[in-house]
């Protein structure tokens, strides 16, 4: 009796573990053919990758507009939402418990480039009002969040952006900024033993500033920058930052460690006098 018990609780594992391997499988298949696709669609919600447009479209059942962005430019956040629930004794000091609700949080983001990423890497920490050109957040079963990020995780190359090649490519704009204000001073056919100093906003564009060795200032700034000759400057130093003022106009520039030993040698000279 308790042998054909034994024979009959094997064989119900065993069929309970072939299920579960099939069903696997299928959900596996499921999976990667739903990621292949260009399309997704689950109940009360369908994303399209649209070539012809160069755009992914997300829309959602209740929404009245649909989400896009441009490929390359969509960051996608998933979040498991949960819920505080009371204390199963019901003491109320005891503090309550979270639990999961079933359901994840998903946040979608159309961004711009570079600007997303490069307000975190310029010197200069003004608010960026152009980030995003598109958002949308929405709420959806835990499994459904899950084969969409699967689905968004076979594109990403497509969607998301290459963060380390929009890195390179601001280095380099940043590089040519910079060189292009140098070239203007070679043009000017100023000396060396200058003190210059320059930040970078997130587009990105240049703030730039030399005092040369015989008491010219010049300062350029923006994405195109040109090189202005700087009338009866007056300056504040504070701390790490110089503030140059020129009749009504005034900018602020840093002064990292490494170059304040140029400006404080003009100020030796008497060529730099701070206010």
């Amino acid at each position: 009796m308790v042998t054909d018990t034994l024979i009959l609780f094997g064989v119900t594992a065993a069929g309970l573990v072939a299920f579960a391997v099939v069903m696997g499988r299928r959900e596996k298949a499921a999976i990667t053919a739903m990621g292949a696709s260009n399309h997704f669609q689950v109940k009360g919600f369908e994303a399209t990758i649209d070539r012809a447009r160069h755009e992914v479209h997300i829309s959602v059942e209740g929404h009245a507009q649909v989400f896009r962005a441009p490929l390359g430019h969509l960051v996608a956040e998933h979040k498991v939402e949960t819920a505080a629930v009371p204390p199963s004794n019901g003491c109320p000091r005891t503090v309550w418990a979270r639990v999961e609700t079933g359901k994840t949080w998903v946040r979608l983001l159309a961004v711009c480039l570079p600007v997303y990423y490069a307000q975190h890497w310029s010197a200069r920490k003004e608010r960026q009002t152009h980030v995003l050109t598109d958002a949308m957040d929405v709420t959806l079963p835990n499994s459904k969040a899950r084969a969409f990020e699967l689905w968004l995780d076979h594109h990403k190359r497509e969607l998301f952006p290459d963060r380390a090649a929009v890195r390179a490519t601001w280095d380099q704009t940043c590089a040519e900024l910079l060189r292009a204000c140098r070239q203007q001073r070679d043009d000017h056919g100023n000396a060396a033993m200058a003190f210059e100093t320059w930040s970078f906003s997130a587009q990105p564009a240049i703030a730039y500033l030399v005092i040369e060795a015989d008491g010219a200032v010049f300062w350029a700034s923006g994405d195109t920058p040109m090189l202005e000759p700087v009338d009866r400057p007056r300056f504040k130093l504070a701390g790490d930052r110089l503030t140059v003022f020129s009749g009504d106009d005034h900018r602020s520039f840093p002064v990292p460690a490494e170059r304040m030993a140029a400006l404080q040698a003009l100020r030796r000279r008497g060529v730099v006098r701070m206010g």
